[in-house]
């Protein structure tokens, strides 16, 4: 009697074990495909952004003042990135320039398209800069009254997997992957 309570047990326990087995090594499975399918879906970066005045006679120039010695009439142009979590990329500032034939910032890191809300051109200035434009990055380009925006994109894998650890998905599935491994050892050195 005692011999079959004790087959019964220790069948039920490496049925336990297997179904357990199962479900942690499908989440492990399941974790990596989704990780791997969400990553390539984010996985385009915003890595330059060119700028042209529409207008060559509405571009802004700072106004010449008596008695100063001006140094340069032709403005100095800031691009800020922001992002949808409130963050912001400063990618620069070309001073003295002229947007008539196209300005391009070239961001040292490409920016995941999905996190960007969107993209500020401001004339930079000693107190207080004035924002000239705000445009959203749409389907590689964007136009406003003044300026043509035109954004390159490149599909780079790192920029889509660090934008999906970046979501509260991603911690998830990284949190349910740990455990599943852990549990997964716990019970291979426990039975």
């Amino acid at each position: 009697m005692q011999e079959t309570t004790a087959a019964v047990t220790a069948t039920s326990g490496s049925f336990l074990w297997r179904i357990t087995r199962t479900l942690c090594t499908s989440v492990i499975l399941l974790s990596v495909l989704g990780t791997v399918w969400t990553a390539w879906q984010q996985s385009i970066g915003l890595t330059a952004v060119t700028v042209t005045a529409v207008d060559p006679d509405a571009e802004p120039r700072d106004p010449g003042l008596p008695m100063l010695k001006q140094t340069h009439t032709l403005p100095d142009y800031q691009l800020t990135i922001n992002l949808s979590n409130g963050a912001k990329i400063d990618a620069g500032a070309k001073l003295d320039a002229s947007a008539v034939n196209g300005i391009t910032w070239t961001l040292s890191e490409p920016v995941a398209t999905a996190q960007i809300a969107s993209v500020t051109l401001s004339e930079q200035d000693t107190l207080i800069s004035d924002k000239l434009a705000e445009v959203q990055l749409g389907d590689g380009v964007a136009d406003t009254d003044l300026y043509h925006f035109q954004f390159s994109t490149q599909r780079s894998f790192a920029v889509g997997i660090q934008s999906f650890f970046r979501t509260t998905l991603g911690l998830a599935v990284c949190a349910a992957f740990f455990c599943a491994v852990f549990l997964i050892l716990f019970l291979n050195f426990a039975v």
